[in-house]
């Protein structure tokens, strides 16, 4: 687009400071900052370029900097945004509007899958192409089992947790041959403090470079992000985004459970049927309603408590893992498969479950969850 836009009220509603219990997506609609963008440019020639499948989130918050930077000086929007301020509201943006777009669908674990994922492995050999999520873009809503041990890489706030992490599936042309197609998993991961807006990690890398693993993906991504202190983020995305995999690594078995509900697209089916005063009101009420799945069992599986008769040690979870598991005649294919953690001595809790452990694989940390 050549010519710029006034953005100033859609800019005004786009800042998310409390999050009112709902998911980060769904506070950015209910607050009305997709309502305002859509009015301020949905009749220009970037809201069909933003939704075309080959877009980047990387590329709609470069054109929304754009915009930012080329405001009159004289606005009052732009006279109370800094440089940094513009990073931060672009992010926020361009995250919300990336998802929205592309029909997301908020993602949520039961705490039962949680607690089995976060004593659980992946095996880093495994092919990068794997790890597929199921839409284009979902927000994959952290519960309070992930949250207590996924840790927001920054010592000086112990108390920020994730809320979720945004992520995004683009298929597009390769910058060298454009008939080449690249997928791109772009993650930005949504930090909070109680219930107000506390920041974002945003990673991305392409999948499909022939047989990367999972491991070689992890260890390029995290190489290019900028900090202080590398080996503090380095442990703690390492950490979050290995559970990330895992979750759709989980999506991917045959005997995943996987149950839909819409109570937003049913509210406004309703709403479509009332008159304009009651459809208004309900329409106000679903503010806090959302599409989504939920993923994973109600309950912790038989197999996941053992109690063991005799010797010392304590409560402590037997890790689980995904692997590639040999089938067929002579086994030579292969199917990916969960073999679920272990609680050893079950019988002897009477409070919280025993919280995950760092290990060690051979003399290299793997990961902290």
């Amino acid at each position: 687009m050549d010519g710029f836009v006034n953005i100033g009220p859609a800019l005004v509603r786009s800042p998310i400071t409390r999050l009112f219990g709902r998911p980060y997506p769904v506070q950015f609609r209910a607050q009305g900052a997709l309502d305002a963008w859509t009015r301020a440019l949905g009749n220009t020639g970037l809201w069909p370029h933003w939704q075309a499948l080959g877009t980047l989130c990387w590329q709609i918050r470069q054109e929304i900097l754009r915009q930012l930077e080329c405001m009159h000086p004289r606005s009052s929007i732009a006279g109370q945004i800094s440089a940094e301020d513009c990073q931060r509201l672009a992010f926020q943006v361009s995250t919300n509007l990336k998802y929205h777009l592309s029909e997301g669908t908020v993602i949520e674990a039961t705490a039962a899958l949680e607690t089995l994922l976060a004593n659980s492995d992946v095996d880093l050999s495994l092919p990068m192409s794997m790890v597929a999520p199921p839409y284009r873009a979902q927000y994959l809503r952290f519960g309070e089992v992930a949250m207590r041990y996924l840790k927001v890489p920054d010592p000086q706030s112990p108390d920020h947790v994730f809320d979720g992490v945004f992520c995004f599936l683009t298929r597009h042309a390769s910058s060298g041959d454009p008939e080449e197609k690249c997928w791109t998993l772009e993650l930005v991961f949504i930090s909070k403090r109680q219930d107000s807006y506390g920041g974002h990690v945003s990673l991305l890398g392409e999948t499909d470079r022939g047989d990367m693993t999972v491991g070689e993906w992890l260890a390029e991504i995290l190489a290019n992000v900028q900090t202080t202190d590398q080996s503090e983020i380095h442990r703690s995305m390492h950490a979050a985004v290995s559970y990330v995999v895992r979750v759709f690594l989980y999506m991917a078995l045959k005997q995943a459970r996987v149950t839909p509900h819409c109570e937003y697209d049913e509210a406004l089916r309703r709403a479509a049927g009332l008159g304009e005063r009651k459809r208004a009101k309900l329409v106000h009420r679903s503010a806090s309603l959302y599409n989504g799945i939920l993923v994973g069992p109600e309950t912790l599986p038989p197999g996941a408590s053992e109690g063991v008769a005799g010797g010392g040690v304590a409560p402590h979870w037997r890790r689980g893992h995904f692997r590639m598991q040999p089938f067929g005649i002579g086994n030579q294919q292969r199917k990916l498969i969960f073999v679920a953690p272990v609680l050893v001595h079950a019988e002897q809790l009477q409070g919280d479950m025993p919280a995950p452990k760092s290990y060690r694989a051979g003399a290299a940390v793997v990961s902290t969850a």
